[in-house]
C-alpha cells in the first residue's frame, strides 16, 4: 500500500513538469526571437498562443461543458480563446508587415517545432507499452529523432553562445516532457467519461476551487509578467539575462516543491492563515522585484516572493486532499484520483486563462512599446505587470476568507471521520457549515490574522486537551477585553462562544459602550459621543457574530434557559463553547458606577454556568469536562489546565458549586 502511494505521489509530481517546462520553452522562444528579430515579446506571444490551444486540445476541455466546469468558467474561456484567435492572427499576418520584420518566419518556425514536439511527446507517452528500460529507450529515441530540425535551426544561429543554448534548453525541455507520465491522455479520458462532477455542489469545494484558481492564475501571471519585464529591461541582446531567467524558474520551482515536501515530513499545520500570509508576502516581492535594480536587493525579494509562492503551493494541496472527507459527509465516494483530476482541470483551466491574459497584453506590447523608441519600458506597461497578477490574487485572498473548512472545522470532521465523534447532530452542522450553500461571515479571520502578530503569547497545557473527549466547555478569564481576544486567537480547537445578547445587536452594543467607556471622552458633547458609539458599534458587532456566538441574557430567565438549550443542542452537535463566567467587579468612575475585570487576576465565578454538565448529560448520558484557562497580559502566556469533569453522583447544587470552584482555583494556579 504505502508503495501504491509512493508510485502516486510520484505521478502527481511528475504531471506537473509539462507546466513547469512550459516557462522554460518560454523564455527559449523570447531569446531565439531576440536574437532574430530584437522583439522577445513576439516570441512569448508566439508561444502563448501556441501552449494555449495545445493544452485546450490536448487535454480534451472542450468536453468540459459537459459539467466538469461551471457554466462561467466555460464564458470566459470561450471569450478569452476567441480573444486569442485575433491576437494569434495579428501576430502571424500583420506584425511582419508593419513592423518590417521579415526574421519572424525563422521565430514563428521555431515556435511551431517545439508546440509539435508537445503534442506529439504526450501521444508517444501514452502510446509507448513498452515497461521499464523499454520505454524510456524508445522515449529517447523519439527526442533524438525531434531534436534533428531544431539541429538543422540551430545553424541560421551566427552567435556560438546562443547556438548552443538553444540546443541545451530544447534538449532540457525535451527531456522533461519525455519522463513526465502521460497525464494529459488520461486526463481527456476522464473529461470525457465524466457525466457528473461529485463535487459540484459542494459549497466549501466550489470556494476552494475559486481560491485555487485565482491563485494559480496570480501565480503564473506573475512569473510570465517579470520574465517579460526582465528579458526588455535589457536592449541589447545578452544571452546571459535568459540563463539567469531559466535558473531563476528552476530554483523558484525546487524550492517550493522541497518546502511541501519538508512541512508535510514534519507535520506542520498548513492552514488558511499561513495561505494569506503567503499571499502577502508574494504580494510584496512581486511589487518590489520590479522596483529594485541591485543584486542583492533583487534577490531578497525575489526569495520573499519565491517563499510566498510555496507556502501558497503548499496550503493549496494539503487542502485538496481534505475534500475526499467533506465528500464522505455530503455522501458521496470520491477518490484520489477524482481529486486529483479535479486539481488537474483547475490547473489547467488557470495555465490556459493566465497565457490568454498574458497574450492579449503581450500582443499590444509587441505593437506599442517597439514604435516608442524608448530605452526603458513605459510606466503604463510596469504597471500593469504589477497590478493584473496582484489583483487575482487579492481575489483568491476574497474566497480563502470565505472558505468555511478552517483548521477548527477540519479539527471537527476528523472527529467524524475518525469516529471519535460520530453522532447525526454533528453530520448534520458539518453539512450546513461545508456541503450547503451558506453565508460565511469571516471577520473573525481578519481579526485573528491582524491582531495574532502583536501578541505573542505562549501556549502552554495543549496536552490536557484529549480530543476524544470533546465536545468540551472552555472557561477563560476576562480580563477587560485580553481573555476573549487571547482565547479566539491561541485556542487551538474549535468552539462557539457565549457573547453578551447587548454585543452582537449594534443599537444595544452603541449603548452599552457608551455606558461604559465613550460616556468619558472629554470635550465632545452627549450626541457626539453617542454618534462615536454608533460607529464603533458597526465592526464590532460584525465581528462578533462572524463567531456564529450564542447569545447571553442575564437578566430574563426565559432568556436564560434558552441560552442553555442551545448550549446543550451545539455541544450535541459536536462544537466546544467557550464561556467567560469571571464576576466583574462595581467600580466608581467619576460620579457615575460601572463595572469591569480584574485585569491581573480573576475574579469570582457565577455558578449557573455549571448546570450546563447537568442538561448534557440528561441530554446525551455524557459526563461534559470543563477546562480551565488564564490569559495573561503580563506574562505574555495563554495557559490551559486540566479539565474537572462533571459528576452525575452529586446532589446539582453541590456539583454545580464544587465545578465554579474548582476551575476558579485552578484558573488562580494558572495565573501564578
Amino acid at each position: 500500500m504505502n508503495a501504491v502511494k509512493k508510485a502516486y505521489r510520484i505521478n502527481v509530481a511528475l504531471s506537473l513538469s509539462n507546466v513547469n517546462a512550459d516557462f522554460l520553452q518560454l523564455i527559449l522562444c523570447m531569446m531565439v526571437s531576440h536574437y532574430i528579430i530584437a522583439n522577445p515579446l513576439y516570441g512569448a506571444a508566439l508561444f502563448l498562443f501556441a501552449n494555449i490551444w495545445t493544452l485546450y486540445f490536448e487535454g480534451n476541455l472542450r468536453r468540459l461543458s459537459s459539467g466538469a466546469a461551471p457554466r462561467k468558467t466555460n464564458f470566459v474561456m470561450w471569450i478569452l480563446l476567441s480573444a486569442s484567435v485575433f491576437a494569434g492572427l495579428a501576430l502571424v499576418f500583420l506584425y511582419p508587415i508593419v513592423m518590417r520584420a521579415p526574421g519572424t518566419n525563422f521565430v514563428s518556425f521555431f515556435v511551431l517545432l517545439i508546440a509539435a514536439r508537445s503534442v506529439l511527446t504526450w501521444k508517444v507517452n501514452d502510446a509507448l507499452s513498452k515497461p521499464g528500460l523499454a520505454r524510456r529507450i524508445y522515449k529517447g529515441l523519439f527526442q533524438i529523432l525531434f531534436f534533428v530540425p531544431c539541429l538543422a535551426f540551430a545553424w541560421i544561429i551566427d552567435d556560438e553562445p546562443v547556438m548552443w543554448m538553444t540546443l541545451v534548453g530544447y534538449a532540457l525541455t525535451g527531456f522533461l516532457l519525455s519522463y513526465q507520465s502521460s497525464t494529459m491522455a488520461s486526463l481527456s479520458k476522464y473529461i470525457a467519461n465524466t457525466r457528473r462532477d461529485k463535487l459540484h455542489d459542494i459549497f466549501s469545494y466550489r470556494v476552494f476551487s475559486n481560491m485555487s484558481l485565482y491563485a494559480q492564475i496570480a501565480l503564473s501571471l506573475g512569473v510570465l509578467m517579470y520574465i517579460c519585464y526582465v528579458s526588455f529591461s535589457t536592449p541589447a541582446f545578452s544571452s546571459d539575462t535568459y540563463v539567469y531567467m531559466g535558473v531563476w524558474i528552476v530554483a523558484v520551482l525546487l524550492f517550493s516543491e522541497l518546502f511541501t515536501k519538508l512541512v508535510n515530513r514534519r507535520g506542520w499545520i498548513l492552514s488558511l492563515n499561513i495561505f494569506i500570509v503567503g499571499a502577502a508576502m508574494w504580494i510584496t516581492g512581486s511589487l518590489m522585484m520590479f522596483d529594485f535594480k541591485g543584486l542583492w536587493g533583487s534577490t531578497f525579494w525575489a526569495g520573499l516572493w519565491g517563499f510566498g509562492l510555496a507556502c501558497i503551493t503548499s496550503v493549496l494541496n494539503r487542502y485538496n486532499g481534505d475534500f475526499k472527507m467533506v465528500a464522505r459527509i455530503a455522501g458521496r465516494k470520491v477518490s484520489d484520483r477524482d481529486l486529483h483530476f479535479r486539481s488537474m482541470i483547475t490547473q489547467i483551466i488557470s495555465v490556459i486563462f493566465s497565457n490568454a491574459i498574458m497574450l492579449c497584453v503581450v500582443t499590444v506590447w509587441v505593437f506599442v512599446i517597439p514604435a516608442s523608441h524608448t530605452p526603458e519600458l513605459p510606466w503604463v506597461f510596469r504597471s500593469t505587470m504589477v497590478q493584473l497578477p496582484v489583483l487575482f490574487m487579492l481575489v483568491s485572498v476574497f474566497f480563502a476568507l470565505r472558505q468555511p473548512l478552517d483548521e477548527r472545522s477540519r479539527q471537527k470532521l476528523l472527529n467524524y471521520t475518525q469516529g471519535t465523534n460520530n453522532n447525526t447532530p454533528t453530520k448534520q452542522n458539518l453539512r450546513s457549515n461545508l456541503v450547503e450553500k451558506k453565508r460565511v461571515k469571516f471577520g473573525v479571520k481578519i481579526l485573528a490574522f491582524f491582531v495574532r502578530p502583536f501578541l505573542h503569547l505562549k501556549v502552554s497545557g495543549k496536552e490536557y486537551m484529549e480530543m476524544e473527549h470533546f465536545p468540551s466547555v472552555f472557561v477563560c478569564n476576562h480580563g477587560i477585553i485580553y481573555g476573549p481576544i487571547a482565547a479566539v486567537i491561541y485556542l487551538p480547537t474549535y468552539f462557539r462562544p457565549w457573547i453578551d445578547r447587548k454585543m452582537v445587536d449594534r443599537e444595544m452594543a452603541a449603548k452599552e459602550m457608551y455606558g461604559r467607556f465613550i460616556y468619558r471622552i472629554p470635550l465632545l458633547p452627549p450626541k457626539a459621543k453617542m454618534r462615536i458609539a454608533r460607529l464603533l458599534a458597526g465592526p464590532v458587532t460584525w465581528a462578533l457574530n462572524s463567531f456564529n456566538p450564542i447569545p447571553v441574557e442575564k437578566n430574563n430567565l426565559r432568556n436564560v434557559m434558552t441560552t442553555f438549550d442551545d448550549t446543550v443542542k451545539v455541544l450535541s452537535e459536536g462544537d466546544n463553547v467557550l464561556i467567560f463566567p469571571e464576576r466583574p467587579r462595581k467600580v466608581k468612575r467619576g460620579d457615575k458606577m460601572t463595572v469591569e475585570h480584574l485585569t491581573d487576576s480573576v475574579g469570582r465565578l457565577f455558578t449557573g454556568f455549571a448546570n450546563i454538565g447537568r442538561l448534557y448529560y440528561e441530554t446525551t448520558g455524557k459526563c461534559l469536562r470543563f477546562y480551565p484557562i488564564y490569559a495573561s497580559k503580563r506574562n505574555h502566556t495563554f495557559r490551559i489546565g486540566q479539565p474537572v469533569v462533571f459528576s452525575p453522583d452529586n446532589d446539582p447544587h453541590d456539583e454545580k458549586q464544587r465545578i465554579a470552584d474548582l476551575l476558579h482555583d485552578k484558573m488562580l494556579e494558572l495565573a501564578e
